[in-house]
């Protein structure tokens, strides 16, 4: 009879610590975390790299070269000379050259393309520096709003959950009256029907909170089953802040001032460049001669290049670059209409969260007062235990309401300073 091991059940997993934070301490973890952001910051080190790259066209280059190299060279059999010997063979036996050089090359002028291809080079670094505080704006008010959104997800979650324990203690105390023969059957059936009403509310508020929740942990770069304890956000301020210039249009004038140097670059490959090169070292038959007297050689050069025809490339490329300085300055003023339209937008947004606001505390303070009114008439025999119920219902929904238009006037806020180049706070 074969005895098999009792199979080894897994320990459950302890759960995962509660997360605390406020919006503060989101917006700092997102600045550290985020992917989005992180890549960003890679692109700004990746042109601060090609700033050294561009500018060592500009400096000496200096080579060391150690060379070996064994020939037979023919040439002289098939000239005249060579004809005229008798033993020609003696001449080209096979050969060793040994080569130590220093070499060094500068380029002496080249009417400004290298300076200015070094400038295009810190130009594009500080386009990258617009892009990132671009990503990072998006990056931090995407964050915001998402922390907003699982606070209304929270409330409506409260909300519905109070709703949910009311109708169950309801249905409960018709079932006590329903035995104590003081409620009718259709007392049980019309609380049971109110019960079951909010069960799939519930279910999908929990749904909601939990899904907002997730999306808020994939932008702090957490596991989207972290779970997260959210500090509330207070009251909001009416101030207006001042406006900046936003890093989206600095990103298209850097770049058309990027495309505008490239044309002295180009233009610069149809005139003469001048360069100056220089060599030392030793060449010798003989390893041991290397580094000895009269084996030493010495070259120095100053060459220019005088460029007659190349087929119309440069005419070409300088085409090809006022085709996308173009296009970068009619993006640049589309880009200026839409922020203007942003901004007017994000104001009456602000001003109709403001009113939405106060218009849903007015609500909710008549339904506080409708529903103090309904447990006074309730337990004076004047209304039924539905019509309390109604009320009690009432007063939960403008509360939520209530909570909503506050969170909305922080979304406004948000939304409002976006459009002013500003972070969330």
């Amino acid at each position: 009879m074969l005895f098999m091991p009792p199979a080894q059940v897994a320990e459950p997993s302890a759960p995962a610590p509660v997360l605390n934070f406020d919006l503060m301490g989101a917006l700092d973890r997102a600045k550290a975390e985020n992917p989005m952001l992180q890549a960003a910051k890679a692109r700004v080190e990746e042109r601060r790299g090609l700033i050294t790259t561009t500018r060592a066209d500009a400096l000496p280059q200096v080579n060391v070269v150690a060379d070996y190299t064994r020939t037979r060279d023919v040439s002289i059999l098939n000239s005249g000379m060579g004809a005229m010997l008798q033993h020609p063979e003696d001449l080209v036996y096979p050969r060793n050259f040994f080569t130590t050089q220093a070499a060094i090359s500068q380029p002496l002028f080249y009417w400004g393309k290298l300076g200015t291809a070094v400038e295009v080079a810190k130009m594009g670094e500080r386009e990258a520096q617009f892009s990132y505080t671009t990503a990072e704006l998006d990056t931090l008010h995407g964050v915001a709003l998402s922390y907003i959104n699982v606070l209304m997800c929270q409330a409506e979650l409260e909300v519905v959950q109070t709703r949910l324990r009311t109708a169950e203690q309801f249905l409960s105390d018709v079932k006590s009256k329903l035995e104590a023969q003081t409620a009718t059957e259709l007392d049980r059936l019309r609380a049971e029907s109110e019960y079951l009403a909010v069960v799939p509310e519930n279910l999908q508020a929990d749904a909601n909170h939990k899904r907002a929740i997730e999306l808020l942990n994939g932008q702090l770069g957490l596991d989207p089953k972290t779970p997260l304890k959210l500090a509330g956000l207070g009251a909001p301020d009416a101030k207006t802040p001042a406006g900046v210039e936003r890093s989206e249009l600095a990103q298209y004038q850097q770049q058309e001032a990027m495309y505008q140097a490239n044309d002295k670059i180009i233009k610069a490959d149809l005139r003469p460049k001048v360069d100056f090169n220089a060599s030392y070292g030793y060449q010798a038959n003989h390893s041991n001669d290397l580094f000895q007297t009269p084996y030493d050689t010495w070259k120095v050069n100053i060459n220019m290049r005088i460029p007659l025809f190349d087929g119309l490339r440069t005419s070409g490329r300088r085409s090809q670059n006022r085709a996308q300085l173009e296009q970068v300055r009619q993006a640049r003023m589309d880009k200026e209409r839409s922020i203007a339209v942003e901004k007017s937008t994000a104001e009456r947004e602000l001003q109709k969260a403001f009113a939405f606001f106060d218009a849903a505390r007015k609500a909710y303070d008549a339904s506080l007062e409708a529903l103090r009114n309904s447990r006074e008439s309730y337990e004076q025999g004047l209304i039924t235990s539905l019509d309390l119920l109604q009320a009690e219902r009432t007063e939960r929904q403008q509360e939520s309401q209530r909570r909503r238009a506050e969170l909305g006037i922080w979304s406004a806020i948000f939304n409002h300073r976006r459009a002013l180049g500003l972070p969330p706070l």
